[in-house]
């Protein structure tokens, strides 16, 4: 609490505002839309790899957190700058994204000086905003950190070890665990990340397959690629929930069905993303 109190001192309208920019590379937005353009238009196999590593990871960030249910800052006494978040503290889930992002991007592209320096900064500014917020303490951050950089690593390793062009195949091996974990586990955070794990494994298996669309394109399809990709997906994220009905409660108390409905939602939208606009973008866009 003193570290928290330390960094809150400091607080101000304008650093109040850049910290909480700053959080915000380490949440699901910045990664689906990361993600998302590397998938659709620059390398469809690396970006694959990628999503799972940080889906993974954030599966096990959900479960943790079921376990821990350890209190935040401000529901103990610390300011909350600019948001509440809700569910335990333990361990931080955008400390533990910013590190699956921040090894595995810098691992692909460290030839690029560039890259390298913006993970740095990433790995250190997204868990240092945290703590500032309010939302999380030091050793929070750290667990969730250390936990990020150790399993982004880990998932990238085994989904390409061995037998090379094999990723389609392994992804699909822990699905069978995930949804046994769910009977178990009334999570929100970890059925999010179920769903969008199993819809991006499945779609991508058949995208693979089957479809094999192509990414390299002209600018103009690059760009509507994504319009229309990222156009969709928040139209599912957020139309589904006026079909899909949800309890007064779901953002903060959410009850099994709305968590059921969580996992349909993220489930379809990942399938949008791996299948559906690439059928799209082999059937239509490449022969305009």
């Amino acid at each position: 609490m003193a570290i928290v109190e330390f960094l809150q001192q400091f607080s101000n309208p304008v650093l109040d505002v850049i910290m909480r920019i700053i959080t915000e590379f380490g949440d699901q937005y910045f990664f689906i839309l990361l993600s998302a353009i590397l998938y659709w238009t620059i390398d469809k196999k690396f970006a694959f790899r990628f999503m799972i590593a940080y889906l993974g990871s954030a599966f096990i960030n959900g479960g943790i957190k079921s376990l821990t249910n350890k209190p935040r800052p401000y529901q103990e006494g610390a300011r909350a700058i600019l948001q509440e978040t809700s569910g335990s503290s333990m361990p931080s889930g955008h400390a533990q994204a910013a590190g699956a992002i921040g090894i595995n991007l810098w691992n692909e592209y460290y030839f690029s000086k560039v890259i390298r320096t913006l993970m740095v900064l990433l790995v250190i500014l997204v868990p240092l905003s945290r703590v500032y917020l309010g939302q999380h303490y030091l050793e929070d951050v750290i667990v969730g950190l250390a936990l990020g950089l150790i399993l982004g690593s880990l998932f990238m390793f085994l989904l390409g070890v061995g037998k090379p062009d094999r990723e389609h195949i392994r992804a699909l091996y822990p699905v069978p665990i995930i949804i046994i974990l769910m009977f178990f586990i009334k999570q929100e955070q970890l059925y999010v990340a179920a769903g969008a794990y199993i819809g991006l494994s499945v779609g991508y298996y058949i995208e693979k397959l089957y479809v094999k669309s192509k990414v390299n394109a002209k600018p103009i399809v690059q760009v509507v690629k994504v319009v229309l990709g990222i156009g969709v997906a928040l139209l599912l994220k957020e139309g589904l929930k006026v079909i899909l009905p949800y309890s007064a409660t779901a953002d903060t108390n959410p009850l099994v069905l709305d968590l059921v409905f969580d996992f349909i939602r993220y489930f379809l939208i990942a399938i949008w993303a791996s299948l559906g606009l690439m059928v799209i973008n082999k059937k239509v866009l490449m022969k305009g």
